[in-house]
Formats: C-alpha cells, structure tokens, sequence
C-alpha cells in the first residue's frame, strides 16, 4: 500500500478539480513531456536531498515505493504507507517553501 502526493510548480493556480485531471494524466503518461522547470529541478533536489529517489541499492531504507516522477511542472510521489505521515510533512512545507500546490489524489 501506498500513499500518493503530487506537487505542481507554476504560475497559474491550480484548482482541486483540475489537480485531479492533471494528477490522472500525468500518472498514466497521457501528459505532453517537456523539460523540467527550473522551480522543480529546485523542488526535486531538496527532496531528494532529504529522501534519496528509490534505486535498487536503497530500496529497504526508502520511503518511496516507487522511483519519482518527474515532469515538466510537477513531481509525483508514492510513499510507502508505514512512512506517510513524515514524507507528508516533510512534502508540505517543501512545497509551501517552493510555492507549489500540494495534492494528494
């Protein structure tokens, strides 16, 4: 079991209704790719500096259940659920830092 977050770095707002859709397209790569913004290259190596993105080597001392995604205005994330609650807070107030919308589908 998994807890899912994903994080959206732009300018314009995001709204729950359209966190959803993006949040859906995203994860079943229906999104046009494009190079990650700055902003989330930013958000991404704080986060992984905290939480190394899953790799074989460290896959029983992750928090992540699977590795990152990342796109060109977002990065989705699956935590292992024993380890939700931390990844959370730490998520949210990187996210609130980088000026993103957090949405946990």
């Amino acid at each position: 079991m998994s807890f899912d977050l994903g994080v959206w770095l732009g300018t314009e707002p995001v709204t729950a209704q359209e966190a959803l859709r993006r949040y859906h397209a995203r994860n079943e790569n229906d999104a046009v790719p494009g190079e990650s913004r700055p902003e989330v290259v930013a958000f991404y190596e704080e986060l992984t500096a905290v939480f190394p993105d899953l790799t074989a080597d460290n896959y029983g001392a992750s928090p992540w259940s699977e590795p990152l995604t990342v796109g060109e205005d977002f990065v989705l994330m699956s935590a292992v659920f024993p380890r939700s609650g931390e990844v959370c807070r730490v998520v949210l107030e990187m996210a609130w830092r980088h000026q993103g919308v957090l949405f946990e589908p």
